[in-house]
């Protein structure tokens, strides 16, 4: 994988993006972190990432209204989106999906299930 291959990590907990940003960077990726839905849109008006992470539960609103927006967005509308949440409902992976995630990471997760999805979401 090319060095400027950038992941698009969006969560409001220091410690989930630290450890989104141990998984991607092991892959290859540069992360680029945000801690809110507003600071991943800015970012996302300039930049095409290769994947993004993109949790459910956001202080300023909510992950699967920015997924919603990703999607209608001509230019990143086919960038792969991971959906993640410590939600336990099946109605809350299945909203994801609708709305253009491409899969789902349940938090707690492992590294080794972080790796695996992203690198099946980026064949």
């Amino acid at each position: 994988m090319k060095n400027d291959a950038w992941a698009l990590i969006v969560d409001d907990n220091e410690e989930m993006r630290a450890l989104f940003s141990l998984g991607v960077e092991s892959l290859g990726y540069r992360a680029h972190v945000a801690e809110n839905t507003a600071s991943a849109r800015a970012w996302l008006a300039e930049h095409e990432p290769a994947i993004i992470l993109l949790d459910v539960m956001m202080p300023d609103g909510n992950g699967l209204d920015l997924c919603r927006w990703i999607r209608s967005q001509r230019r990143i509308e086919r960038v792969p989106v991971l959906m993640t949440s410590a939600l336990k409902d099946a109605e809350t992976v299945q909203d994801a999906l609708e709305l253009g995630a491409m899969d789902f990471l349940q938090k707690p997760f492992t590294m080794a299930a972080l790796k695996e999805k992203i690198q099946r979401l980026r064949r």
